[in-house]
């Protein structure tokens, strides 16, 4: 006997599951490296483009980076132009800085964005231009009218951590010293020079150089520099090609100097967690202090013999 249809809801197909191709199955390995690379390269709050470019820039040039060795020794004898930044090489401004910007996301952030939740982990993360980072947390700079709201909250707080802190910013204490074996090393090296290339203003890093009494310890002083290519470039095309090499402590610092060819870079990683992320970025060098300056290690070297 036939049975009557059941009344009701009309019976919707199951659609099949897709079947993955083995393209399919490549396509996922290769993001998910990509997103590994993205978490050691410590890129927080909402990803932007640049987390993927620098992603796939480690993917590509991995390989042919792991087979090649920058030279070894000193800075002293290795190069001629040596090219520093200012804060986070030279002078510590690490908790002023980095905690009036904890502060200001948590005033100004999105909520519901996770953001870093201690200093180290800010340090560990940053990235420049400010704007940029800020935009990961929701925060938006792109009007004056924003930028100025955001620049007052920010002095705000600032001003608050410089009158209840009682270290205030200062040079590493390696500083003077390193600098002042540099001077003493041009007598064998009468090629070298120094320079500051730093976005910070004139008035703040001619500033501290002059009360710190080392100023005339360098050939040249570039600041207000926001992308540093193209003056670290102006320094190199005024010396022998291979011969400059950039010493900072943010991926933008390696970056910038990666763009143009022959110039070495250092990576000051001053804790295991810029360690690691600097180190992503494939500097040549990665010092703990400038002390490390006089005992540079090749970064290739030491990750291929890790392998």
């Amino acid at each position: 006997m036939q049975m009557k249809q059941q009344l009701g809801a009309p019976q919707m197909p199951v659609p099949e599951v897709a079947k993955l191709t083995p393209q399919d199955l490549e396509d996922r390995e290769d993001f998910e490296y990509l997103l590994s690379i993205m978490e050691k390269q410590k890129a927080v709050g909402i990803t932007q483009p640049v987390d993927y470019k620098d992603a796939i820039s480690y993917k590509d040039s991995i390989e042919t980076f792991l087979k090649g060795t920058s030279p070894e020794g000193s800075v002293a004898t290795l190069f001629d132009n040596v090219i520093f930044d200012f804060d986070g090489v030279l002078y510590d401004t690490t908790y002023s800085v980095y905690r009036a910007l904890e502060l200001t996301l948590e005033r100004k952030g999105n909520k519901s964005i996770p953001a870093p939740s201690t200093i180290e982990e800010i340090a560990g993360s940053y990235q420049a231009p400010f704007q940029n980072y800020y935009k990961r947390f929701g925060i938006s700079l792109k009007t004056h009218e924003e930028l100025i709201s955001f620049r007052d909250a920010y002095r705000e707080v600032q001003a608050q951590i410089n009158s209840e802190h009682h270290t205030p910013a200062a040079l590493y204490p390696e500083t003077k010293a390193v600098l002042d074996f540099l001077k003493k090393a041009k007598k064998d090296n009468p090629n070298l020079k120094l320079h500051v290339v730093s976005a910070g203003s004139e008035k703040q890093v001619k500033g501290i150089l002059l009360a710190e009494g080392i100023i005339d310890e360098f050939d040249e002083i570039h600041v207000e520099s926001h992308g540093k290519t193209e003056m670290i470039r102006s320094i190199a095309d005024k010396g022998i090609e291979g011969r400059t090499i950039m010493i900072g402590d943010l991926p933008s610092d390696i970056k910038d100097a990666q763009l143009i060819k022959n110039v070495k870079t250092i990576a000051v990683a001053r804790g295991e967690i810029e360690q690691e992320r600097l180190s992503m970025y494939l500097p040549d060098y990665v010092v703990t202090d400038l002390n490390g300056l006089f005992d540079l290690k090749s970064l290739s070297k030491e990750l291929r013999e890790k392998q």
